[in-house]
């Protein structure tokens, strides 16, 4: 028997194919189910929940999409991901999302152990970066995501002031000022920030202690080792074990407030 467990959380909006596929991964001795989801909130919840090694997940859900739920993902909470789907036509994005596998449906059980020993072997690596991080390096390298950073005129009055309101997000020779009130959340990924700016993602080279300093302390702070959230974008929350809470944001956005952050959101919460 495998040393090795991944904890495992299956997401498959069909009952019939739920059933086969669980019944499928549990004949691999180094899969442990966790958590079964039949929509993509669920799904979402679950991994919030469990933060899973490995996410099985269908594409096409009720809900949320498989890629609508890994970008509301955080980076710490972010498990490896195997996509199975009947049709072939999500592969490249799949792949661009560093998925581990891509199985087309009807699901094959030696196809489905390739992909699990893939897993297998992605998990016990030493990786210097998160997935998120692996996609964020690849895209900022290929240019199809601009690459933000601060400006720097130190000049005096109102240039200074748009200065500290405002962050600039380079896409090639263009660049684009990035509203403080706009951004919804950030993420840390490797070297960079994930700016959340309405549904969207825009990319920054910084480390969370110097972004930080950079954003109003009245309207961001961090909840989570990897995360600032906007406090004014925060719609609800509910109370998890351990001391932690799940926040809630707009576009089907919800974030963990870790039980070493909780204080961060506390005047909200009273």
């Amino acid at each position: 028997m495998s040393p090795i467990k991944l904890r495992t959380v299956v997401a498959e909006d069909e009952p019939l194919a739920l059933e086969y596929i669980t019944n499928l991964l549990q004949r691999h001795a180094a899969i442990d189910i966790v958590a079964r989801a039949a929509n993509g909130y669920d799904a979402l919840k679950a991994v919030m929940e469990w933060s899973p090694d490995l996410l099985v997940l269908d594409i096409e859900m009720p809900g949320l999409n498989a890629f609508e739920l890994i970008q509301s993902v955080q980076s710490d909470d972010m498990p490896l991901v195997i996509f199975s789907s009947a049709y072939d036509q999500y592969a490249l994005d799949a792949f661009e999302l560093h998925a581990v596998d891509y199985v087309l449906k009807p699901l094959d059980p030696v196809r489905l152990e390739t992909a699990i020993d893939r897993a297998l072997d992605r998990f016990v690596k030493d990786r210097a970066t998160s997935d998120k991080g692996v996609l964020i390096d690849l895209a900022v390298a290929s240019g199809r995501l601009g690459l933000a950073g601060e400006l720097t005129e130190q000049s005096s009055g109102a240039p200074e002031l748009r200065r500290r309101e405002r962050l600039v997000v380079r896409d090639g020779q263009e660049m684009t000022l990035v509203n403080f009130d706009d951004i919804d959340w950030i993420d840390a990924a490797g070297d960079y920030m994930c700016l959340h700016v309405a549904g969207k993602i825009q990319i920054m080279r910084s480390t969370m202690k110097q972004l930080m300093e950079r954003l109003p302390e009245s309207r961001f702070a961090r909840i989570h080792r990897s995360t600032i959230v906007n406090l004014e974008k925060i719609l609800r929350a509910e109370t998890l074990p351990k001391g932690e809470f799940q926040i809630f944001l707009s576009h089907d956005v919800s974030l963990k407030v870790s039980r070493n952050y909780r204080d961060s959101i506390a005047s909200l919460l009273k």
